[in-house]
């Protein structure tokens, strides 16, 4: 084989570990970082707003906003329960929701 081809060939190897290092780095570098666990939970309570504990447990507090003057999207979220991560969170949340 000429010299000339193993250039070409080395190059090429070299190319391909570059692709493969830098797919490696963006692979890493993008992972998301875990979310903390819920520390509470929003609820519907009999028509009004109530925060019970991340285990559903509750309810700690109840709040003067009726559910259902509410959009449709959160009424059904708020069935379920909407996770609240942290103090700030829950009062950014009780905002939206018209408190």
């Amino acid at each position: 084989m000429p010299a000339g081809w193993r250039l070409y060939y080395a190059l090429l190897a070299g190319l391909a570990a570059l692709c493969v290092a830098a797919a490696c780095v963006w692979f890493l570098l993008g992972q998301q970082p875990r979310a903390e666990p819920p520390a509470y939970l929003l609820k519907d309570n009999g028509g009004k707003l109530a925060l019970y504990n991340a285990d559903g447990t509750g309810p700690l507090a109840e709040y003067d906003i009726y559910t259902r003057l509410l959009p449709e999207n959160d009424v059904l979220a708020l069935q379920g329960g909407v996770a609240v991560r942290s103090e700030s969170e829950l009062q950014r949340r009780l905002e939206d929701y018209g408190l």
